[in-house]
């Protein structure tokens, strides 16, 4: 009785800070230069986008979607659903993930103008579309994307080497890495409970330049659900407290980490960590910037009534 006591008072004060902390984060990045342009949000040139984007990376869900309906805008944050993804036994790496700042900025069909240009993003490649090309559907412009000019990318690169276009590329560039904790973990009588945790990298590349690195951590916690057919993971509204005040890395100064700890009944997608160049000297040799991420430590989670599971986490 009085773990549950303990923990309903620390779920309390925790949601209150969160509240106050929303409120206080939207109202900053409300004074943002984005407006809504039709059916998109619209941004004189790339450096507002970029910041607009760092802003809303440090909100929670909440603050998310309070931004997102500040904005009138029908974003692909709304629209867009993943789980089907996570739902199986074994997971794939190869998935492709959005940060939830960036699914704020799109709209539903995957499109923003910057400078303006309409840009379309399908899955790790941001497409410029002409004039002809702005209205149509994303199934038509599938069809046509051979045809497509190529303005961007979200692509995954592991080498830490210049790519063909001669940038220079941060190794691990928009890869995942996944964490499973199975049932055997978690002490909730009545359901099989899994935690997910997929640590990823979401770098922008705009006019062949990093626009911006972001290391971000997404925690779904999930129930076994069966059928007659078949056994699938769904998502869980279990209360839960998560940490990741123990995470630390050793290239710190030019990765700028942000440690968080919160109360959640739902899925919740947190930056941890920033590649920040700008703020040092330029190295003798540029490459010194492009540096992997690297972190070690265990991410906490608290579920009803039973004691903290850690997981360990590394990157590439």
């Amino acid at each position: 009785m009085k773990k549950i006591i303990a923990l309903f008072l620390v779920l309390t004060a925790l949601s209150c800070s969160s509240e106050d902390q929303v409120n206080q984060e939207v109202s900053a990045v409300g004074d943002s230069a984005s407006v809504l342009d039709g059916k998109m949000l619209s941004f004189k040139n790339e450096e507002l986008f970029v910041k607009e984007y760092s802003d809303l990376a440090s909100l929670d869900s909440d603050g998310l979607k309070n931004w997102v309906s500040s904005k009138k805008l029908v974003s692909l944050l709304n629209t867009s659903d993943d789980s089907a993804s996570i739902e199986g036994d074994v997971l794939s790496e190869s998935r492709i993930i959005y940060s939830d700042a960036l699914k704020s900025i799109l709209n539903s069909e995957s499109k923003v103008k910057i400078n303006g240009n309409v840009l379309w993003l399908n899955e790790r490649t941001f497409y410029l579309l002409s004039k002809n090309q702005i209205n149509k559907t994303p199934e038509q412009l599938v069809a046509e994307k051979e045809k497509l000019e190529v303005y961007g990318s979200l692509l995954s690169v592991s080498s830490p080497v210049k790519n063909s276009t001669g940038r220079d590329v941060i190794p691990n560039e928009n890869r995942i890495k996944t964490f499973v904790s199975g049932e055997e973990n978690f002490n909730v009588p009545g359901s099989r409970i899994r935690l997910v945790l997929d640590l990823y990298n979401e770098t922008i590349v705009l006019n062949n330049v990093i626009q911006s690195s972001k290391m971000y951590l997404r925690s779904t916690l999930q129930y076994r659900s069966c059928s007659t057919w078949r056994c699938t993971w769904k998502e869980a509204s279990n209360s839960r407290v998560i940490d990741t005040y123990s995470l630390s890395g050793s290239n710190s100064v030019l990765w700028k980490f942000s440690l968080f700890q919160m109360a959640t009944s739902a899925t919740q997608t947190s930056l941890i960590a920033t590649w920040n160049p700008a703020n040092l000297p330029a190295p003798t040799a540029p490459t010194a910037w492009y540096t992997n991420f690297n972190v070690s430590g265990p991410f906490k989670i608290y579920v009803g009534n039973g004691p903290y599971h850690e997981v360990q986490l590394s990157w590439y």
